[in-house]
């Protein structure tokens, strides 16, 4: 995390605890959940110690912080915690309910690149702009089918934590 990373570590914890506050409404409760492009571990690892009967997978591509992600699994006593290094459109594993995207890309592609993994039905939730309601809009056209916000909270730091209920692993039609 850099120096201005640090400077506001309050708020990146009064933002994962937003993404905890979410996942604790959804229901069904999840059994897995992906943080995709897990950084420096935030918000997967406050995740993962608020729900220790939950697996938390972080996937993160670049081999260093793969590494401190482990390290940091293993100080919060991480039993529940699966650290993947590499491209996400390359891991296998058993399906997840929830998809964490803090700053990835738009829900569209958050969603094509992770659908593989998807369970019957997928919970995408990402920081997002004003304008993310266009993206949910462009999702379903991608997915073929309706998606239900499921939350809609306003983050510490910036944007607004978007939680989306969509029908797990279709194919986008902006990828046939």
């Amino acid at each position: 995390m850099s120096d201005t990373g640090l400077a506001r570590l309050d708020d990146h914890l009064a933002d994962a605890g937003a993404y905890v506050e979410v996942v604790a409404r959804l229901s069904p409760a999840p059994t897995r959940i992906m943080d995709l492009g897990a950084g420096a571990g935030l918000p997967g690892i406050v995740v993962a110690t608020a729900f220790v009967d939950v697996t938390v997978e972080l996937v993160e591509r670049r081999r260093k912080r793969a590494t401190f992600l482990r390290m940091a699994a293993a100080a919060v006593g991480g039993a529940g915690v699966d650290v993947g290094s590499g491209d996400v459109r390359t891991t296998g594993g058993a399906p997840v309910d929830v998809v964490l995207a803090q700053a990835v890309g738009t829900l569209e592609q958050v969603y094509a690149v992770t659908r593989h993994r998807h369970g019957g039905e997928v919970v995408l939730m990402s920081r997002k702009g004003p304008e993310w309601r266009a993206e949910v809009e462009a999702l379903e056209v991608a997915v073929g089918s309706a998606v239900d916000v499921v939350a809609e909270e306003p983050l510490a730091r910036r944007g607004t934590l978007v939680a989306v209920r969509a029908q797990g692993g279709s194919p986008c039609r902006s990828s046939e």
